[in-house]
């Protein structure tokens, strides 16, 4: 599949439902060796004069490793008939499994050396220019915590803000 270099600004989509509804896979690593997962929180937008987006990857995540190891990460959105897929690919670790044969999904390199997936409509590659944990003393509504962390602090996510460098469609894509 031949891919075409996007300009970010003119991405044409509403971020919230691409992300909360849609889902996304965010990848890390090289073709020689990368882990993705399924993710449904994030942002997108722009922080510090730069496009950017932010997502949240909790300790636990293998995909955590490799995006601390390349400072770098792709946002990767899919039609609807991968759903089923996404939703796996959310639940189930790859260090419990090899996601890449389970997924069925067909991995490309991006001239950026990042990648992505020949099934991905839209990919939007970011490297990493802000990292930290989320604090629980930065919890003002107090109904987060047990909600989305039941296990404590130990669990919290960790929040990266990256710059996007390059975003990619198909050439016969919606883009």
């Amino acid at each position: 599949m031949t891919l075409k270099q996007i300009d970010p600004n003119k991405i044409d989509g509403n971020f919230i439902k691409m992300i909360g509804q849609d889902w996304m896979l965010v990848t890390s690593g090289t073709m020689e060796s990368f882990n993705m997962m399924t993710a449904s929180w994030g942002f997108a937008g722009y922080m510090w004069g730069l496009p950017a987006t932010s997502i949240f990857v909790r300790p636990t995540r293998y995909t955590k490793e490799f995006i601390d190891r390349t400072n770098s990460y792709t946002l990767s959105f899919f039609p609807d008939k991968y759903k089923k897929i996404l939703t796996e690919l959310g639940t189930k670790s790859g260090h419990d499994m090899d996601k890449m044969k389970k997924s069925g999904l067909t991995p490309i390199q991006l001239p950026t050396g990042d990648i992505t997936f020949q099934e991905a409509t839209l990919t939007i590659v970011c490297h990493v220019m802000y990292k930290s944990p989320l604090q629980e003393s930065g919890f003002v509504d107090n109904t987060v915590m047990p909600k989305w962390y039941p296990k404590g602090a130990t669990d919290l996510h960790t929040q990266y803000i990256g710059q996007i460098v390059g975003a990619f469609a198909p050439k016969t894509g919606l883009f």
